[in-house]
């Protein structure tokens, strides 16, 4: 406990000397394991120079007296900090939660995040790590998404060979890299969130959830499966039922005693680590400057090993190689940030382009199909960064599509995110409005919304009422390829310290 005072009182020394500070919070209660607590939570942000540090304090206490810490939970409060900001020279550091982190072109590792909601509730991807050193001739990236289990891992190094004997023009920054990126651990979410519906008292969605572990773990679903998991969910007894659903998981259909499917992996019940189930993706690059950073040939050769699962094949395969070649770019014109990538690539159809992005964390593990003769199959991808006044203004459209693919659930994919820092009104008008407004659509061969399918809608607003208030609203609305609706509204109020 007395570890736990120490940095929240250094942390306060730092903020006095901020040059750069947003400060939020709010106060509550939840519930934690049957217990009531009372928490005040402080969520400051700085800035000084190159250095940013965000963090999550947070104090809950009973009628019984503290909550009782550990050197995790301590760990946990520091949301960030970094040093720098990606693709900075000659050195990029960032420890803590990663929002949306790159490596190389993104053909591997896009959008990346290490926490969801559900991570950050059970406590675990939050202490994720980035480190990128460019000693000019050569170079490298590095990411994990947990420095306490290093379970996503990898990096790229790069070499520029002619830097030393050509120091200007287009030539002298040719730059040749390899990239490797692991998942050692890949059922870790899905494993977490099939324990946690063990206690579901409502039947029928007992059921329902067994119905979508399977279809979710490349199970197709017959009469006789749905007729064993639906009386497996009559069970009333909580461990019995437990029990009786891990057992047929894993040893499936039999005749007399003999063993004929088993229908789910056992890591998905108990963390084995079993080195032929991990998650790997490596890959060559080039790239080459023609106007400086503004306009950047790449090119890319990767391939992703994983585990495949059919209805006659589970085991491990290897994809044949994906390519990408096009060009990237950036340009600053001090109030404003362009950041851009357009490519053409050619993929074997079991290969996921990005297989790390945005949602890898929500909905591994990330089965691959097992294919005997994959078909190829071209496209083109575009992704368009505006930041205008630092990050006070953030506008992202990301664009990808593939011709003759067998993803036509996915593909078209489109994605638009706005994104308003409330400090920019704050420092016109006095008072703070924020706001963000993201839309994802699937199978976007038609953006018309009055048919939504695989489309999710989400947004927020905050809004400073008064000096240490504010009101916020949330929304989200989505629909799934079946045209099923899910949504959500919520107004609330916060307190700012």
């Amino acid at each position: 406990m007395k570890k736990y005072f120490i940095i929240i009182f250094l942390s306060f020394l730092l903020l006095s000397y901020a040059g750069d500070l947003s400060f939020g919070g709010n106060v509550g209660m939840e519930q934690i394991g049957g217990t009531l607590y009372y928490s005040l939570a402080l969520t400051p942000e700085l800035r000084f120079g190159k250095l940013g540090m965000g963090f999550d304090f947070y104090l809950r206490w009973s009628d019984d007296g503290l909550y009782p810490y550990t050197s995790k939970d301590i760990l946990s409060m520091i949301r960030y900090v970094q040093w720098a900001d990606k693709g900075d020279k000659p050195i990029f550091m960032r420890f803590g939660v990663l929002d949306d982190s790159l490596m190389g072109h993104g053909f591997l590792l896009n959008h990346y995040q290490n926490a969801t909601s559900y991570t950050i509730e059970k406590g675990f991807s939050r202490l994720g790590a980035q480190l990128d050193i460019d000693f000019k001739y050569f170079g490298f990236e590095s990411i994990t998404n947990d420095v306490t289990s290093f379970k996503v891992r990898g990096g790229r190094a790069y070499i520029r060979p002619l830097k030393p004997f050509i120091k200007k023009g287009p030539i002298s920054g040719l730059t040749f890299g390899f990239s490797y990126l692991e998942d050692t651990d890949p059922y870790e979410v899905q494993r977490s969130v099939i324990k946690d519906r063990r206690g579901e008292t409502d039947q029928l969605t007992r059921y329902e959830q067994y119905i979508n572990i399977y279809a979710n773990n490349g199970v197709a679903i017959d009469d006789n499966i749905k007729k064993e998991l639906f009386d497996i969910s009559l069970m009333s007894d909580e461990a019995a039922r437990w029990s009786a659903f891990k057992y047929y998981s894993l040893m499936g259909e039999t005749t007399g005693n003999t063993f004929v499917k088993q229908y789910l992996d056992s890591n998905l019940f108990d963390e084995t680590n079993d080195p032929d189930k991990k998650l790997i993706g490596y890959s060559a690059d080039a790239e080459m400057p023609l106007l400086g950073n503004f306009i950047v040939l790449i090119g890319d050769m990767a391939k992703i090993q994983g585990w495949a699962v059919s209805n006659s094949f589970a085991g491990k395969i290897t994809t044949d190689p994906g390519y990408l070649a096009g060009f990237k770019g950036r340009l600053n014109l001090g109030f404003m940030k362009l950041l851009y990538q357009v490519d053409y690539r050619n993929i074997p159809e079991n290969f996921i382009p990005a297989i790390f992005n945005s949602q890898y964390e929500y909905f591994k593990p990330v089965l691959l199909q097992e294919i005997s003769d994959p078909q190829r199959i071209s496209g083109y991808f575009g992704d368009i960064n505006i930041l205008v006044l630092g990050d006070m203004i953030r506008a992202n459209i990301t664009y990808e599509d593939y011709i003759d693919t067998p993803y036509t659930d996915i593909y078209p994919r489109i994605k638009a995110e706005a994104e308003l820092n409330s400090n920019l009104v704050k420092n016109i008008i006095g008072y703070g409005v924020g706001a963000k407004f993201t839309v994802e659509k699937l199978d976007a061969n038609s953006l018309d919304l009055s048919e939504p399918k695989n489309t999710s809608i989400k947004g927020n607003v905050t809004v400073d009422i008064s000096k240490n208030t504010q009101i916020i609203y949330e929304y989200l609305r989505a629909w799934d390829s079946f045209g099923g609706e899910v949504k959500q509204v919520k107004l609330y109020s916060q307190l700012k310290f």
